[in-house]
């Protein structure tokens, strides 16, 4: 760590030791805080959120389209082929979610509509999870790519704030905020999605193998296993541990989706693709501002959207820079169309063939009786229902982990990289200083949630979000403005 990064890693670490102290000491009256500002910031921001990631498909597509579309990132040639680049990108933004989700949130709509639609209830339900899941996620980390891709790995200037500053603030107070706030914005991104996953896979366990107690000590447990394991991975590098585990995610998720595909209808599998696709492109612009007959209750955008758009923008930082270090050599085109269309319609498919088989096993949305209810659970109960099921049980379990594993590890690595004023292999002091702190806020968070662990991260990741956002569009503002001044001269 240089001497330049000292005061942004010394003002983050105090910020992280004052939270841990809080949440340990003082667990109750955090959660009350959290909750008020939570409040507070939907209550103001919330619709700032949707508007937001509307802006950021909006002007990515602008860029691909545009003569800007012939720049590359960086110099050299590609450096990974085209499988193992999707691979690792798709399996840290998304990996862990799909999980947890692929079965859950289509039947939650599929029961519980937010509004009437008239579009057909398998078909809506789909719908809106590609909304939940689909472009804006992938613009929110596509958006932060492309800059860091540019202005760090093409021009030559050091991580966060330097993208936003010109080179006569590069030594101002400025520097120390904007970065300490984008790596907390990171660190609680990624603590949210482990302590879900966590409890995901003490779920699964516990109903494949042997009764296990849903404690707090069992998930912390979990998690230090985790923790342990990707920063021993981090440590390996992009190449061999990171890339390698991906490739492996990939091959399952794909293993899953086939006898999924097969065991199932698959006629109406496709049949509601095709159908949910267009409707969720016929309807996107007034989805994305929640406007007219597209507008849904406040209480479902607090509960699910404005969740959705804080998770994506908080991991934005650490997606964006570690798909911004795979895809040196790639034309902005190539980048942003690869980035935005080839996940956004992987996850498509994935939702369209657990949604639609979860839907039939269902039957009549009146008659449902629960079954796909847990976050945790579903996935499993939903493949012991299935042929293979033996086979598919332990296989998700194992995917469950191995996805978080690669979220963990890359997380772990892009923070190292910050820590270490933006090398690209940062020094194995920093990745094992960042993954200690990564367990230990996890396990704080676990302290504080409990029972209610996704109502705490949720309000963790809306607050951390706002003041990032401002960040975020400052980085976006300083981006457009350099290619515009190049362009010109």
């Amino acid at each position: 760590m240089t001497l330049k990064t000292q005061p942004t890693f010394l003002a983050t670490l105090l910020t992280c030791l004052l939270f841990l102290v809080a949440a340990f000491q003082f667990p109750e009256g955090l959660k009350v805080q959290l909750e008020e500002f939570a409040a507070l910031t939907l209550y103001y921001f919330g619709n700032f959120y949707l508007y937001l990631g509307l802006f950021m498909v909006l002007v990515l597509l602008g860029i691909a389209l545009s003569p800007w579309g012939k720049k590359t990132l960086g110099e050299g040639p590609v450096t990974y082929g085209w499988f193992s680049w999707i691979a690792m990108l798709y399996s840290t933004g998304m990996g862990a979610g799909l999980m947890l989700r692929a079965v859950q949130e289509p039947t939650f709509y599929y029961t519980q509509p937010p509004r009437h639609s008239e579009w057909a209830a398998d078909v809506f339900a789909l719908e809106y999870t590609f909304f939940h899941w689909g472009l804006t996620p992938w613009a929110f980390y596509g958006m932060f790519g492309l800059i860091i891709g540019y202005l760090v790995y093409g021009r030559s200037r050091k991580m966060l704030s330097s993208s936003i500053l010109s080179d006569r603030y590069q030594r101002s107070w400025l520097i120390v905020p904007i970065d300490v706030i984008t790596i907390l914005s990171t660190l609680f991104g990624v603590v949210g999605a482990v302590g879900l996953g966590s409890r995901q896979l003490l779920a699964g366990f516990s109903q494949l193998f042997m009764q296990v107690e849903m404690s707090y000590s069992n998930n912390a447990y979990v998690v230090l296993f985790l923790g342990s394991l990707a920063t021993i991975s981090a440590f390996s590098g992009l190449s061999k541990g990171i890339r390698n585990v991906s490739r492996f995610n990939i091959a399952t998720a794909l293993f899953l989706v086939a006898v999924t595909l097969l065991a199932g209808n698959t006629g109406q599998m496709a049949s509601n693709f095709i159908h949910a696709l267009w409707a969720y492109l016929f309807d996107f612009f007034p989805m994305s501002v929640n406007a007219g007959k597209m507008e849904v209750p406040a209480s479902f955008l607090m509960d699910w959207t404005f969740f959705y758009w804080a998770f994506w923008l908080s991991w934005a930082p650490f997606t964006g820079v570690f798909i911004a270090r795979i895809s040196q050599g790639r034309s902005f085109r190539e980048f942003i169309f690869g980035v935005l269309l080839v996940p956004t319609l992987g996850t498509f498919i994935w939702f369209a063939v657990f949604g639609t088989e979860a839907f039939l096993l269902i039957g009549n949305p009146d008659l449902y009786q629960g079954q796909f209810d847990s976050l945790y659970g579903s996935i499993f109960v939903f493949f012991d229902k299935l042929p293979l099921g033996a086979l598919l049980q332990p296989l998700a379990l194992l995917l469950v982990f191995t996805f978080l594993i690669t979220s963990i590890d890359s997380a772990i690595y892009v923070l190292g990289m910050f820590a270490d004023n933006g090398n690209r292999d940062p020094k194995k002091r920093n990745l094992l200083v960042w993954g200690l702190i990564l367990v230990l806020f996890t396990v704080a968070t676990l302290f504080i949630g409990k029972e209610r662990l996704l109502e705490s991260i949720s309000q963790l990741l809306i607050v951390m979000a706002l003041p990032f956002s401002w960040i975020y569009l400052l980085m976006i503002g300083s981006f457009l403005f350099t290619l515009y001044k190049r362009r010109q001269s």
